[in-house]
């Protein structure tokens, strides 16, 4: 029962932020978060719920992804739309990253289950084009 509390409490702080996640604004940097936050769990967790017909394991898969996703977007993602101002370009390059990311980790024994099954490219693209599609959403339905 706390924990839904918790979620609700969380989701109208969410609601009510109002933030680009795609434009880095200094000044709204608390709303800002909140979006990039709540996009980057959601991918995240949208990744490690797919990952799990493979047999990963979900907690550690979890993490890598929000860590990764977030160097992704800071490394990747702002400067290069930065420089080309093309929103649908800059998106399907971070698909690619984020396919990239979901392969490698699944060469390491720590995020593989006991089941595991290797994953082949073409799943790790639709993983990320489908966590990477839910996270859009989530940025743009949280910005109003």
């Amino acid at each position: 029962m706390k924990h839904g509390i918790v979620i609700v409490l969380l989701s109208c702080l969410a609601g009510v932020a109002y933030a680009n996640p795609v434009v880095f604004d200094p000044i709204g940097s608390v709303a800002f978060i909140v979006v990039l936050g709540s996009a980057v769990a959601i991918e995240a967790g949208i990744g490690t719920l797919l990952l799990l017909f493979w047999g990963i394991e979900p907690t550690p898969v979890y993490i890598a992804l929000i860590v990764g996703n977030l160097v992704i977007y800071f490394a990747v993602f702002l400067p290069f739309f930065e420089s080309t101002s093309i929103l649908w370009m800059a998106e399907a390059v971070i698909v690619g990253f984020d396919a990239v990311l979901i392969k490698m980790i699944t060469f390491y024994d720590t995020f593989c289950g006991d089941e595991f099954r290797p994953i082949k490219w073409r799943y790790t693209v639709v993983i990320a084009a489908v966590g990477n599609l839910v996270s859009y959403y989530v940025g743009i339905a949280m910005n109003g």
